[in-house]
C-alpha cells in the first residue's frame, strides 16, 4: 500500500468512527494543578465499567500537543492530568481556554471527543510597563486638567485580572479611573494650583484575587528616579509606581 493510499485509509477509518461517536464530554480543570490531579471519571460519564475500558483498550489518541497533558487510569476509569499545565502559555489573554482531545475504544470501535476547560488562577501580579515614569506640569495648569497615566498589564483573565487603581494621598490630584472592555486606565485630575514643586505620588495598580490586601512597597525617591516594582506571590496582587511630578515654569 503506497503512503497516499494508506492515509486515505485512515482517513475514511476515522470519519466512520466520528460518525459513529457519542457526542462531546466537557470536563474543567484548574491550571497548574498537580501532576496526577483526577479531572473526572471517563467510564462514569460514559456509562461503561472501568473494566470495559481496559478490555476495549480505551485510549486518548497521542495526536496533537494537548494529550501530554492528560491521561486515562482504565483501571478506575479516572482522567488524569499528567503534566504541567499553563493557561496563559496555552491561550495567552483568550477569555476561554479549551482544550480538545480524541479518544478511541475498540471492539466495537467507537471514537470519543473530549473538551477540557483551563481555569485561571491568580497566579500573575499586574505589572507597568514602563519602569520609570516622570510627569511634567506646567505651573499654570487649569484645575481639572486631566493627565493620563500609564496602564498596567495582568496576564490574568476575569475577576483575577486588574480591577483597580489607587493613588497615594496627596492633595493637588485625584485620581479618574476608565473601565474599557480590554483595559483599565487611568488619569490625574489636577485639584489644587501647584507653585513650582515637586510631588511624589504612588499608583497602585490592583487585581481582583481574594480580599487578602497588601501594603504598596515604599520607595525613596531621589532626583528624577522614578520607581516601578510587582508584588508577587500574594493571592491578591498588587503593581506600585512611584513617579514624580516636575513643575514648569
Amino acid at each position: 500500500m503506497d503512503v497516499t493510499k494508506y492515509y486515505s485509509f485512515w482517513i475514511v477509518v476515522l470519519l466512520s468512527l466520528w460518525e459513529s461517536s457519542l457526542g462531546q464530554i466537557v470536563y474543567s480543570v484548574s491550571e497548574e494543578v498537580n501532576k496526577g490531579t483526577v479531572i473526572g471519571n471517563i467510564a462514569k460519564d460514559l456509562k461503561i465499567s472501568a473494566q470495559e475500558l481496559e478490555t476495549r483498550m480505551f485510549q486518548i489518541m497521542p495526536a496533537g500537543s494537548n494529550a501530554k497533558y492528560f491521561d486515562v487510569n482504565v483501571k478506575t476509569g479516572s482522567l488524569f492530568v499528567k503534566d504541567r499545565i499553563d493557561r496563559e502559555e496555552l491561550c495567552g489573554s483568550n477569555q476561554k481556554c479549551a482544550l480538545n482531545l480524541e479518544a478511541l475504544a475498540q471492539n466495537p470501535h467507537r471514537f470519543y471527543r473530549l473538551e477540557i476547560i483551563i481555569l485561571d488562577i491568580n497566579d500573575n501580579a499586574p505589572f507597568f510597563l514602563d519602569s520609570n515614569y516622570i510627569l511634567n506640569v506646567t505651573e499654570d495648569a487649569n484645575l481639572g486638567e486631566r493627565f493620563p497615566l500609564p496602564i498596567a498589564k495582568d496576564s490574568d483573565v476575569g475577576s483575577n485580572s486588574l480591577k483597580e487603581y489607587k493613588l497615594s494621598s496627596n492633595e493637588y490630584f485625584s485620581l479618574d479611573i476608565h473601565s474599557g472592555q480590554q483595559s483599565i486606565s487611568a488619569d490625574l485630575v489636577l485639584q489644587k494650583a501647584l507653585d513650582r514643586e515637586k510631588q511624589a505620588l504612588v499608583l497602585t495598580g490592583v487585581d481582583g484575587g481574594n480580599k487578602h490586601e497588601v501594603a504598596p512597597l515604599n520607595t525613596t525617591l531621589s532626583g528624577a528616579y522614578v520607581g516601578c516594582t510587582n508584588v508577587a506571590n500574594l493571592p491578591k496582587r498588587k503593581t506600585v509606581m512611584n513617579f514624580q511630578e516636575t513643575v514648569l515654569d
